[in-house]
């Protein structure tokens, strides 16, 4: 207990209370600096990646653009190609009239089939233009796929085309 009345004893505490409480200042002080510093950061961070996410859709939306301008592009000629096929088979249809009422009018002279002469020419006539209404059914459908293939590779080139040549970020 004799220590208790030294006053070095006393001076020692008090010079450590106030060391202690400095310390813990100088601490605290830091620490929300740090924080400060930490908030600062991680609120320019957010920034910086809501503008870059806002930069991301702006070029998305361009690249979905430049894809909806080039599928309006190509609709637009699968629907000009289906007004030509309507044209040529309109066309066709009255060839193959054309070649029926001619072989009507000349229905009558068949010529007699004589004994090693094969068939009338009548017939032969009308299965020529059957042929000829099978080979453009063909030729229709087989031309509508080619056309239609070309259209879509234009289409897949064009829009490969504008999505590259868009200028990077």
């Amino acid at each position: 207990m004799a220590i208790l009345l030294n006053p070095r004893v006393w001076l020692a505490l008090v010079v450590a209370a106030f060391l202690a409480f400095t310390h813990f200042s100088a601490y605290r002080a830091g620490r929300a600096a740090v924080r400060e510093d930490f908030d600062a950061y991680k609120l320019s961070q957010a920034e910086q990646r809501t503008l870059a996410d806002r930069a991301r859709e702006q070029r998305n939306a361009a690249r979905q653009a430049a894809v909806d301008q080039e599928a309006r592009r190509a609709q637009s000629q699968i629907v000009a190609l289906g007004r030509d096929l309507d044209t040529s088979r309109a066309a066709g249809q009255r060839l193959r009239n054309a070649i029926l009422a001619a072989l009507e009018r000349s229905g009558s002279d068949t010529g007699s089939a004589g004994a090693g002469q094969g068939k009338p020419r009548g017939d032969t006539a009308r299965l020529l233009a059957e042929l000829l209404e099978r080979a453009d059914a063909r030729a229709e459908r087989v031309g509508k796929y080619a056309d239609q293939l070309a259209i879509a590779a234009q289409t897949c080139e064009r829009t490969y085309d504008a999505l590259t040549s868009a200028p990077a970020p």
